[in-house]
């Protein structure tokens, strides 16, 4: 198997543009695949393999281009490096197009490599052509407030999809019990999540544009209120009934659309509602006196944080962990792809996309789904056996009206 070298054409075309003869540059290797990725200059996201020196050459002479292997392999004799993996990527301008080939030193001797271009431009959505409006999406700007279980999920649905802006908000660090149901992993521990989430982005997407504030937008609602100027669509995927009141108050100021999302006890289930500018009803008007939901279960309490909001200080670190109850990474992506369909009918309005044309069958306010036949949906039927009743797996619409005495609306 010959080994695979990727060039980033961006790179590339600046090496060519420089008129030197020789630079040096960095390949990531996956050792024992012979797959490298050669940069020249250091990239957005930190490179994923082991590093090994990588020469990029330009021939001016053709003859010089063609016995490339040879002078390297007689350079290599002269200059040994103990073992070391060392890549030449040779180039040499033709009359009619860039002749290109690729060595690889390895365990003493010299073998030929195949290239593959990164191209300049993101093609990696041609395939969506007809479905999606390509270039559409990649003028739309979405903000995620809350990159959690359910802001990296979607934000990285959204970056396949090719939206070409994100602008990310969490103030929170990517810790332990994070990582079974984020889309980050544990070389990302300590991180904040909007970093994370940003370079997992930019690896769908390297030419999408992240904007990350780490800052709690119920301290900053100047910035809250500036970020949803900007941005075409709102996801609030937070995980407190403060932070969604300020973002539903600040979105009917401005007149904007934002689509909530969380998922209930132990992601027994989950909703969605989207609060479409100034209009009846928002998201205060789902919410009770006492601050639970009018529609819906409990909402779901995941994390230290949200128990030391509702309990107590002089509560007991191991009484706060009994209280947290996450469900499975399984059990949100239903409710996370809702959230991510519903957002793309969204941004495909007043465009020839068949997505913009599922908004004649999508258009209720809010939406809930059930995981499992317990606790809040015992009394809906089993699955085989429906009929025609209310069941688990499946979604339902319901148009929610406005309350009339809510203050948040009018």
């Amino acid at each position: 198997m010959r080994p695979k070298v990727f060039l980033y054409e961006e790179q590339l075309l600046e090496v060519l543009a420089s008129n030197v003869e020789q630079t040096t540059g960095v390949a990531y290797e996956w050792r024992g695949e012979y797959v490298y990725h050669v940069y020249t200059k250091a990239p957005e996201v930190a490179p994923s393999g082991y590093p090994a020196v990588a020469y990029i050459r330009v021939f001016k002479d053709l003859e010089a281009f063609e016995d490339s292997r040879e002078t390297f392999y007689e350079y290599l004799f002269d200059h040994p490096k103990n073992g070391t993996h060392l890549l030449l990527i040779c180039l040499y301008q033709g009359a009619e197009k860039l002749e290109h080939k690729a060595h690889l030193f390895d365990i003493g001797s010299v073998i030929g490599c195949d290239i593959h271009f990164v191209p300049q431009k993101c093609d990696l959505y041609s395939r969506s052509k007809g479905l999606l409006e390509i270039g559409t999406l990649e003028e739309k700007s979405v903000l995620i407030v809350g990159l959690g279980s359910f802001g990296s999920n979607i934000a990285i649905e959204l970056a396949k999809a090719g939206i070409g802006k994100f602008i990310l908000v969490d103030m929170d660090f990517l810790e332990l019990q994070n990582i079974a149901r984020h889309q980050s992993g544990i070389n990302d521990l300590g991180r904040f999540k909007t970093k994370a989430v940003r370079d997992l982005i930019l690896q769908k997407n390297p030419y999408a544009k992240v904007e990350t504030h780490e800052v709690s937008i119920n301290d900053n609602i100047p910035l809250l209120r500036e970020l949803l100027t900007t941005a075409d669509l709102t996801i609030c995927a937070t995980d407190t009934n403060r932070s969604r009141h300020n973002i539903n108050q600040v979105a009917i100021e401005l007149n904007k659309t934002v689509i909530f999302g969380r998922a209930v006890t132990r992601a027994e289930g989950g909703d969605v509602f989207i609060l479409r500018g100034n209009t009846k009803p928002c998201y205060a008007c789902l919410i009770n006196d006492d601050g639970t939901m009018k529609y819906g279960s409990e909402e779901e309490i995941s994390s230290v944080r949200q128990v030391s909001e509702l309990l107590p200080a002089y509560v007991s670190p191991q009484e706060k962990d009994s209280f947290i109850q996450v469900g499975l990474s399984s059990d949100i992506l239903p409710i996370c792809n809702m959230m991510v369909k519903l957002a793309l009918i969204e941004l495909s309005q007043n465009t020839p996309s068949i997505l913009a044309s599922q908004s004649q069958e999508l258009n209720y306010n809010y939406y809930f789904w059930a995981n499992r036949r317990t606790q809040h949906y015992l009394n809906y039927s089993p699955f085989n056996a429906a009929k025609g009743m209310p069941t688990i797996l499946k979604w339902y619409g319901v148009t929610v009206p406005g309350n009339e005495d809510c203050t948040c609306c009018i």
